[in-house]
């Protein structure tokens, strides 16, 4: 079963939209910045692993080097301040690696989201499938969606979406991108 690229893309985004915080925290020296960091790391690992990333085992290593100072013998520092300094130094690897794994994802939706588009629009030109207000969105999603993959000039549009996306989630891109106003019959 194909996993959702969209919700990778958005859960991926979260995490990085979260980091900045995470880096104020370390900045003002918050006794809160190193607990919040690996529930973070943990959080993202999770996604990470969750989609079948390989990018998830960068991220447990970088957690690791963060709890080796717990192993080390060397006592000088606290450990929390041991453990800060190494979580800090690692800061911008963590970040680097999530946006690596989200790269490639997010060009592919940004691609899939531009054919929608044009779909989108030839369908609602054409006026083949107007918007009833009486029917479900969802309906209308699947009429549009049945339409592109069943109409010989949408077709090849179709299949490049197909390529993209999980079929799930070309729904949930179309509905997303779906204004309903454009396809009222006047």
């Amino acid at each position: 079963m194909f996993r959702s690229t969209l919700q990778l893309t958005r859960q991926l985004s979260d995490a990085l939209l979260q980091f900045p915080a995470l880096v104020r925290l370390f900045e003002r020296r918050s006794t809160q910045a190193l607990p919040q960091l690996l529930a973070w790391i943990d959080a993202t690992e999770s996604t990470l692993s969750g989609h079948r990333l390989v990018a998830a085992a960068d991220i447990a290593g970088y957690k690791s080097r963060v709890l080796a100072p717990m192993f080390d013998d060397d006592r000088r520092g606290t450990l929390r301040r041991r453990q800060t300094a190494a979580a800090s130094a690692l800061l911008h690897d963590l970040q680097h690696s999530v946006q690596d794994a989200l790269q490639p994802h997010a060009a592919k939706v940004e691609q899939a989201r531009g054919i929608a588009r044009q779909l989108l629009q030839i369908v609602a030109q054409s006026g083949a499938v107007p918007w009833d207000p009486a029917s479900s969105f969802e309906d209308m999603v699947e009429r549009i969606w049945l339409l592109c993959t069943s109409h010989d000039q949408l077709k090849p549009l179709s299949v490049q979406l197909k390529a993209l996306l999980p079929a799930s989630d070309i729904r949930l891109l179309l509905a997303e991108e779906i204004d309903p106003a454009d396809f009222v019959v006047p």
